[in-house]
């Protein structure tokens, strides 16, 4: 039996058998990086990877223009800048010699003799101007700011050492030969020529190590370019925030976005309230319009009713125009008379019948400056490494934990800076100058100067200590040292540190101030508390933080 196929009708230009719709795909799930929002908005923002050197050499002149003038033009900026000095420098950088002389025959007694010597002589030399400076009028400290203030702009600092001959002294009436000046950092220009070995601004050999700096002096009114080797130039930046970079740029360069979204934000909330205390005096009358007026000069042309007569007609649309003009002149006359005055409190003013006084003010108040400020003034004060209160002279909010908790977070970056900004500076002043010292025979070294050259390592030894980490409760933090020093946390030497006291010297005051005391028959205050009850010796009574007895 055949079989038969199936006969369909099918229209023209149709299908017999159209295919079965397709199935919705399901959308494909993807863990991986970078994966974009619906919006695209990691695809719209370009970033290209490449040396950090050029990101640098093209956009740290303009970053350090932009960071002067908001240091020069706002109040918070400059602020900021005078914190970050307090907290990262304080008055000065004291110097702690710790010069290790034993193993060249020195006894301990002898060793520490010389290093108070040697801090002496230091800080007579480092605050006297005329032989410190150059110029003769910076003392180290103030150099010490000068360039902490060039890297918070800038990103680096440069100092020269001059060394000047005998006949040189005289003339300018100093003892000693090294001099510092320090030199502004766009006076080296960022300029490269690789084929040079010249990398901005800088003579590099074939180990990348600087062998000249190129700065351009101011000479007759012309700028003229002189190299001076690397060896007498101190140049202070960050190194690890731009690996591979030779020059620096200015910290402040991420926030300078949100300083001049601060000064905006600060500019528009007051041109608002400005516009708010704006006001205008408006007079709403029931006197007639301007179309009122318009309609009186159309009596002229009104034809006369049938019966009357046109020239009478005429004279009486004229007398009539001419009285109700008349009786507005005089209501405005009036008016004129009884003006409206804002400006005398003792003036009472007078409006017609049926006026009434309406005040008009823009009212388009923004309730939301204050929470955007504090979020600017947050970024700002976390890329300075301050904390929000210190930046914005704000503490309404801060409790004790807060205030505790801000500084441990804030702490080590002070210590960090201090570290690498302030401290490679004063340190590299200091060993030229120990060094002359030593040459010279003003401080007197066992084996001379060739004993020294030998051991420079050893002798420049040496600890620059700022100011300590601000307390909200000195007794707490008094209380919390003396139990790690009880318990065995922390040495003397490290508390000494972190108040910022060099611990021989205290320690040396403490051992007068006893003796002192001792000899009079005084009662010393340096001895510790024995006992475990409240007592004259003993520990204080609950909720009291003096011992009980104290006078006896």
């Amino acid at each position: 039996m055949q079989d038969l196929k199936p006969r369909v009708r099918v229209k023209a230009g149709a299908v017999a058998f159209p295919a079965a719709p397709a199935a919705s795909k399901a959308p494909t799930i993807t863990a991986r990086y970078l994966r974009d929002t619906r919006t695209g908005m990691l695809s719209m923002r370009r970033a290209v990877t490449r040396d950090a050197k050029w990101d640098v050499a093209e956009a740290a002149q303009r970053a350090s223009s932009l960071a002067y003038d908001f240091i020069r033009n706002s109040g918070y900026l400059a602020g900021a800048v005078n914190q970050v000095l307090c907290d990262t420098i304080g008055e000065e950088l004291k110097l702690n010699c710790r010069a290790q002389l034993q193993a060249l025959g020195y006894s301990a007694e002898d060793e520490g003799k010389w290093q108070r010597d040697v801090e002496r002589r230091w800080r007579r030399w480092s605050y006297d101007a005329k032989e410190c400076d150059l110029a003769g009028k910076m003392t180290i400290a103030e150099m010490t700011d000068a360039m902490l203030r060039s890297y918070l702009a800038t990103g680096e600092g440069f100092a020269i050492l001059d060394s000047l001959t005998v006949r040189q002294r005289r003339m300018l009436k100093c003892s000693t030969g090294l001099k510092v000046t320090l030199v502004p950092a766009h006076r080296c220009p960022n300029v490269s020529r690789e084929f040079e070995g010249f990398n901005g601004g800088i003579f590099h050999d074939a180990w990348d190590r600087a062998r000249f700096y190129r700065f351009r002096r101011r000479e007759s009114g012309i700028d003229v370019d002189h190299d001076v080797p690397a060896s007498d130039v101190i140049h202070v930046m960050d190194r690890g925030d731009n690996l591979g970079s030779p020059r620096g740029i200015s910290p402040m360069a991420p926030i300078l976005r949100a300083a001049a979204q601060g000064d905006q934000l600060a500019d528009a909330t007051l041109a608002v309230a400005l516009m708010q205390s704006a006001f205008a005096a408006v007079v709403r009358s029931p006197e007639p319009s301007e179309t009122a007026f318009q309609a009186l000069q159309t009596l002229e042309g009104l034809e006369a009713p049938m019966g009357e007569d046109p020239l009478g007609w005429g004279e009486y649309l004229g007398g009539l125009r001419a009285d109700l003009l008349e009786v507005w002149a005089q209501r405005i006359d009036a008016l004129k008379n009884g003006s409206l005055a804002l400006n005398d409190p003792a003036r009472v003013a007078h409006l017609g019948p049926g006026e009434t006084l309406e005040m008009v003010t823009a009212d388009n108040r923004a309730d939301n400056y204050k929470a955007l400020w504090e979020t600017l003034a947050r970024e700002m004060a976390r890329c300075l490494g301050l904390t929000f209160e210190s930046f914005a002279g704000d503490h309404s909010n801060a409790t004790y934990s807060s205030v505790r908790m801000a500084w441990a977070s804030i702490w080590p970056v002070v210590m960090r800076r201090r570290e690498r900004i302030a401290v490679p500076f004063v340190q590299s002043v200091y060993e030229r100058w120990l060094e002359d010292e030593i040459a010279e025979g003003r401080i007197d070294f066992r084996g001379g100067y060739q004993a020294f050259a030998a051991n420079r390592e050893a002798v420049f030894q040496a600890e620059f200590q700022g100011p300590s980490q601000p307390t909200a409760d000195d007794y707490k933090s008094a209380m919390a040292a003396k139990v790690k020093l009880e318990t065995g946390q922390a040495s003397l030497e490290e508390i000494h540190a972190a108040a910022g006291q060099n611990h021989s010297e205290t320690l040396a005051a403490i051992e007068r101030g006893h003796q002192w005391f001792t000899e009079r028959g005084i009662p010393s205050p340096y001895g510790r508390s024995t006992g475990g009850g409240a007592g004259p010796l003993g520990s204080a009574a609950d909720g009291n933080r003096e011992p009980a007895n104290a006078s006896v």
